[in-house]
């Protein structure tokens, strides 16, 4: 079936159909006439006409046997009945009046179904031939002005926007001028309806699109399919051109993007993001419901948004692409994920149009998904490539474990991207995926679901892992074991509660995760402690104080000037250390308390008496018990200590 059997088997489903349009036809033609006192007079009617064509048509597709050798009477003159509706039309015009409109559109597509069907007999008559041509020219004329009507109807939509768009300058200019004595006239449409006028695309009125059919389907019907088309495709593509450099489209320059900064190119993708989720959300969808509104057949929809959505978004591609070669770098993800997920939300908008442009957003998707699994890789390597020998000071979170958390952080707000992104890489690239150097210990995230089921999670778990062993890596810098754990106390507890902070890593590492991280914080607490109050706790240990079973002053005034020699030591050097998180210096101090002044009151208490009384036991007993607990809480604040004799005075 060729494209104008196609249409007219949509036009004009069955014969019934033809008679329900014509009853409704009938209607608007008397209407038409009961206007027109001279139409009274006419040797035939309009109505008349209408009918007995109808009549010629059903008869050419039923008698085969029996050639036609001329014309009906009542059909002979309706070339000449539609030639006058045609001068009528060029004189009125389209979309002014329905029921004329109706009428202009049913005499069209009649004659071109006479034609239609005379062309197909090629039957050998002079008079039928004689009225065949005469049928040809009106209906070539007749469908000459329903395309200059068509285009006509289809900018005089962009020329009423710009009219529009000046106005609203005007107004506002206006406004500004005159902003007291107009302001009645610009409280006349709340702002929210402005903006709905302005962002309403394409702009037709619904006359204007019913019409825009009307004049597509009989002139689809009458065989000018590709006239139709053009005409439609060269005013859509106008006005697209048109909304598309009042967003600055054509401010985006390919050929600039790989010697701009980074900077300045970080401006550039932002308004590139923007052109495209407004076509995406705003543009193309109202071209595809105009385009579907005004076309019936599915086939010359498809080709005709696809014609009109492909130059765009080739240009859209085309940068895209010019942004993936650009030299990688860990800033670049956030934005590289920003353009992938501009692209996905694209293809939806476009799914409707031919398959190829599709797979061409696709394949950009892909190699900006590419792009950033490299880059996160680079995370990777930046963290492997810390080799810093020079310790924190204070044992203090290190930058390191700053940056890559907060980069994380950031990161997990693409979770689900980056999901897919890692999903589409491992599935693609399962062969060439080197071995880590570091593999993560996947049993302990053997019950957690989301591991199972995450590629991101699995990436998020390796570069946990490689922190964590160059954490322990910076740790071996510091000489002092005590400051050591203070070191992998603070980092860890920095990392526990970023993760505790966002929902996202939460829930990407896992509870089991979350849970090793809290026992291997209160395993360092414990070595911290072990190492720095040990020796501490042994001073005032009972053993070999008593020489014969009696207490030796000698012994015990040397546990009691090691101990403060000890606590000076300590105070003075852990006075100056840093433990940044508030709730983890004060367990700290709590359990230093909780360990060292039970032991020591009781130290004192027991043995102050064995001293002589007076200078001799200053001399010996530096403090006393409650004067421990205040230096305690001295510890971890990064401070220069204070002289404990000043402090104690």
């Amino acid at each position: 079936m060729d494209k104008t059997e196609s249409s007219e088997t949509h036009v004009h489903k069955s014969e019934d159909h033809d008679h329900d349009h014509k009853k409704h036809s009938d209607e608007s033609e008397q209407k038409l006439h009961s206007s027109t006192p001279e139409s009274e007079t006419s040797e035939v009617s309009l109505v008349q006409v209408m009918e007995a064509v109808d009549d010629f048509i059903q008869s050419l597709s039923t008698e085969k046997n029996d050639p036609l050798q001329e014309i009906p009477p009542a059909v002979e003159p309706f070339p000449e009945t539609v030639d006058s509706l045609v001068s009528k039309m060029e004189s009125s015009g389209l979309g002014r009046d329905e029921t004329e409109d109706s009428v202009f559109i049913d005499a069209v597509n009649r004659i071109s179904k006479s034609v239609m069907r005379l062309r197909e007999l090629k039957l050998d008559s002079t008079p039928v031939s004689s009225w065949l041509n005469r049928a040809s020219s009106v209906q070539h004329r007749a469908v000459s002005l329903l395309d200059e009507e068509f285009r006509h109807l289809l900018d005089r939509s962009r020329e009423d926007k710009k009219k529009k768009n000046r106005n609203n300058n005007d107004g506002n200019s206006s406004d500004q001028n005159h902003s007291s004595a107009n302001e009645s006239d610009r409280c006349a449409l709340p702002d929210n309806d402005k903006e709905e006028v302005e962002e309403s695309f394409p702009d037709f009125s619904p006359e204007s699109i019913s019409t825009l059919k009307k004049i597509a389907g009989a002139m689809i019907f009458a065989g000018y399919e590709s006239e139709c088309c053009m005409s439609y495709e060269m005013s859509r593509r106008h006005a697209f051109k048109e909304e598309l450099s009042e967003v600055g489209f054509e401010g985006i320059n390919v050929e600039d993007v790989q010697r701009i900064a980074w900077e300045s190119l970080e401006g550039e993708i932002a308004s590139w993001i923007s052109i495209v989720r407004r076509c995406s959300t705003l543009l193309f969808p109202g071209e595809l419901s105009l385009c579907n509104t005004v076309f019936t057949d599915a086939s010359i929809r498809k080709r005709l948004f696809t014609g009109l959505v492909s130059a765009v978004t080739i240009r859209f591609l085309d940068f895209s692409g010019a942004v993936v070669l650009t030299k990688r770098s860990s800033e670049k993800l956030f934005k590289f994920l920003d353009m992938y997920e501009t692209l996905r939300d694209l293809i939806s908008a476009v799914e409707q149009s031919d398959s190829d442009l599709i797979q061409e957003i696709k394949l950009a998707q892909t190699r900006l998904g590419e792009a950033a699994v490299t880059i996160f890789g680079e995370l990777e390597k930046s963290i492997k490539s810390d080799n810093g020998r020079t310790p924190v000071p204070s044992g203090a979170v290190h930058p390191l474990t700053r940056y890559t958390m907060n980069y994380l952080k950031y990161a997990c707000e693409y979770k689900e991207t980056l999901d897919q992104v890692f999903q589409h890489y491992e599935s693609n690239q399962t062969d060439t995926v080197p071995e880590p150097e570091t593999k993560p210990k996947q049993q302990q995230r053997e019950d957690d679901e989301e591991y199972k089921t995450s590629a991101y999670a699995r990436q998020m778990i390796r570069v946990m892992e490689f922190l964590d062993a160059n954490l322990d890596i910076k740790s071996k810098l510091y000489r002092d074991p005590s400051l050591r754990y203070i070191f992998l106390m603070n980092n860890g507890r920095y990392i526990l509660q970023k993760i505790k902070g966002s929902t996202e890593i939460r829930d990407l590492m896992g509870q089991s995760w979350t849970r090793k991280r809290s026992t291997e914080l209160r395993q360092y607490h414990k070595s911290y402690q072990r190492e720095t109050w040990g020796k501490v706790l042994q001073c005032m240990n009972q053993e070999g104080l008593q020489v014969n079973g009696k207490v030796s002053k000698p012994v015990l005034k040397e546990r009691f000037k090691i101990f403060n020699a000890m606590f000076d030591e300590i105070h003075k050097t852990q006075s100056t250390w840093i433990v940044s998180d508030e709730q983890m210096q004060s367990e700290l101090r709590v359990s230093i308390s909780a360990l060292v002044i039970p032991a020591y009151r009781s130290f004192f208490g027991r043995y102050k008496q064995h001293l002589d009384s007076g200078k001799q036991t200053d001399k010996y007993v530096k403090y006393q018990p409650e004067d421990i607990e205040s230096f305690i809480d001295d510890l971890f604040d990064g401070n220069h200590p204070t002289s404990l004799a000043r402090k104690r005075n």
